[in-house]
């Protein structure tokens, strides 16, 4: 009998990370390195081993390369849209196809200790939205032969929410602090809940301090980043009644927080961890108690769409009818309605706050299409994002059965909100 497992998954361009939930401590658990127990980090690079013709990934290609006789591939994040083709054992592969096979050997070098093992969901957390990593990573069900609905994409903003919100809830009563300190630099989030006002909120305010504090701005000076840390840790702490802060990337791995350990935690608790990301992605594919929290909250972020698109039936009590509903990554969101004209041409799109149900409206008449007799034109309305303010919807004729036949014809209506 297979083990089943949902699998949270850190996917950053220097390192991976992954976590599975363990029904026995019900909490996410870190994957460690086969070859060193010590670690979490499993490095991105891949090794082809002329020797035994395999392919290693991570901390076993680090140790294959010194090893065995064969080729090291690294830098694929920073060549993923690169054209160039490289020639290993006869065989030419793109930079995106190694991409997938790195992802891949990753997740099957944890499902390979186990002798029957199966993915219920996987969850890949990632820093930034990049189209072509989007696309590829949309694929990856295929590489692993497994349902399309088995895997989900998500930001590491998500995913770090999705890991407070699991904490005790002592430590997220009151406001909330996030610090990033990545290879680009630090970034500030602040979560703001409002548990009083309907409908209740999350609300995360985003600072980008990287252009103030930057590992390659101080080399071997943890001192002035200390006292600079400090500066900025004080400055934001009295913007609001702060119950935690998390602190997490490669910036805050070595011991160099002394001031700013101090300012940090007067009257607050405060935690440092790597692999915030990864369990708060394994949160989120375990689902059920661990999303219900989400249900009762409207999510306002900086990637997140903050109203809701759909139709009104222009009936009497002005019916809204939903297409797609905010408070998701836009890259998320997506929807799908199948309309029935009812002695009219026109469509009127509405979009809505969420928060504020304020309005907008336009008209879309459809033109072009045959003359039928009346509730015999089907239609399907489909909305898509490119940003969390602009996108489309998709209006596409379906004809109405045999009687009927559908024209193909598509209209899309642009709008910025």
């Amino acid at each position: 009998m297979a083990e089943i497992f949902y699998i949270g998954m850190d996917l950053c361009s220097d390192f991976t990370q992954l976590s599975y939930y363990n029904d026995i401590k019900r909490e996410p658990e870190s994957v460690s390195q086969l070859n060193n127990k010590e670690t979490y980090l499993m490095p991105n690079i891949l090794f082809y081993s002329k020797d035994t013709e395999h392919w290693y990934v991570g901390g076993e290609a680090s140790e294959a390369r010194f090893n065995e006789d064969g080729i090291v591939v690294d830098g694929i994040f920073e060549n993923l849209s690169s054209e160039e083709k490289l020639n290993i054992a006869g065989r030419e592969y793109s930079y995106q196809d190694l991409f997938m096979m790195m992802v891949k050997l990753h997740i099957d070098s944890f499902l390979y200790r186990y002798e029957a093992a199966e993915i219920r969901k996987l969850v890949i957390s990632i820093d930034d939205y990049d189209p072509l990593m989007f696309r590829l990573l949309s694929d990856l069900y295929k590489e692993m032969g497994i349902d399309k609905e088995c895997i989900e994409i998500t930001s590491h903003l998500d995913s770090g929410l999705y890991y407070i919100f699991n904490q005790p809830v002592e430590l997220w009563n009151n406001s909330v602090a996030l610090y990033d300190y990545g290879a680009d630099g630090l970034n500030y989030y602040r979560i703001d809940i409002s548990k009083n006002k309907e409908p209740r909120t999350i609300t995360v305010i985003h600072e980008d301090y990287s252009d103030e504090m930057s590992m390659n701005k101080y080399g071997n000076d943890t001192y002035q980043m200390d006292l600079d840390f400090a500066k900025i840790g004080e400055y934001e702490m009295k913007k609001a009644y702060i119950s935690s802060v998390f602190l997490t990337g490669v910036g805050f791995t070595n011991k160099w927080m002394k001031k700013s350990t101090n300012v940090l935690c007067q009257g607050r608790r405060v935690f440092v961890g790597q692999n915030i990301y990864t369990k708060g992605a394994c949160y989120r594919a375990v689902g059920g108690e661990y999303r219900e929290f989400y249900d009762d909250y409207f999510v306002e972020t900086k990637e997140n769409v903050l109203f809701d698109v759909g139709i009104s039936l222009e009936d009497e009590n002005d019916t809204f009818v939903p297409i797609t509903t905010g408070g998701s990554q836009w890259y998320n969101t997506h929807g799908r309605l199948v309309v029935i004209m009812d002695d009219t041409d026109k469509i009127t799109i509405v979009y809505k706050n969420h928060k504020t149900e304020e309005e907008k409206r336009e008209f879309v008449r459809i033109h072009g299409l045959p003359k039928r007799p009346n509730k015999t034109t089907k239609l399907s309305l489909e909305v898509e994002f490119d940003n969390p303010h602009e996108g489309a919807v998709i209006i596409k004729d379906l004809g109405f059965g045999k009687l009927f036949p559908t024209t193909n014809k598509i209209y899309r209506k642009e709008f910025r909100i």
